[in-house]
């Protein structure tokens, strides 16, 4: 008989009883272990900085306590390139949606999923394919659609993709100030004249309209 390979989950959740419900689910599949369930950032952060084990995948919420989940997502993007993350979270808001896959998510699961849906949304995306729930499916969908057809833009200046991909990864307008190390009211003005090119009139069109166009 041909042994099955056993990949490594990781959970970052701070809901310790739907922590420890998905790590029994994982834990009776012959395949799976889950062997460390992280309440907070810091905690995670903590364990990658004192021991070399890396987990295959991370199960990420998003509305962790102290720090968002989608910074989170970015940081783990910069310092575990290699290890997929699977966002298993209770929102379903559009602009967090979007924000999680252009920083790098393999997929977005929503907890209200059944344990077959989460089961499987871990193997696909450890296959090297996506998850996603399908409301937020379809979701994504309507999203684009609603936007019409890709249409010619006017183009940006450097200064306004770095501020738009800062946008993008979640970023408030004092964050993207202090990574591009001018003003708020810089910034401000960037972003206006970000609006004014991708006809938009909200950050949350900024982002839907950056994605489908493939603009970051």
């Amino acid at each position: 008989m041909i042994a099955t390979a056993t990949h490594c989950i990781w959970i970052l959740e701070d809901h310790e009883v739907f922590a420890k419900q998905i790590r029994r689910l994982i834990g009776n599949e012959t395949d799976l272990v889950c062997p460390y369930h992280f309440s907070t950032a810091a905690d995670l952060y903590d364990k990658l900085k004192f021991t070399n084990e890396r987990p295959d995948l991370l199960l990420l919420d998003l509305g962790l306590p102290r720090r968002d989940g989608l910074q989170v997502l970015s940081d783990l993007r910069a310092i575990l390139p290699d290890v997929k993350v699977l966002i298993l979270s209770a929102s379903d808001d559009r602009e967090k949606v979007y924000r999680a896959i252009c920083n790098g998510a393999s997929g977005y699961l929503l907890k209200s999923a059944d344990p077959d849906e989460i089961l499987n949304g871990i193997r696909d995306v450890i296959n090297g394919t996506s998850a996603l729930s399908a409301p937020i499916a379809s979701m994504i969908l309507q999203g684009f659609s609603r936007h019409g057809p890709v249409t010619h833009l006017e183009p940006l200046t450097q200064r306004e993709e770095e501020v738009l991909r800062f946008l993008v990864r979640g970023l408030i307008k004092k964050e993207i100030a202090d990574e591009l190390s001018i003003s708020q009211h810089t910034v401000d003005m960037h972003l206006r004249s970000v609006y004014r090119k991708l006809q938009v009139r909200s950050q949350t069109e900024a982002v839907s309209k950056a994605l489908r166009q493939g603009l970051v």
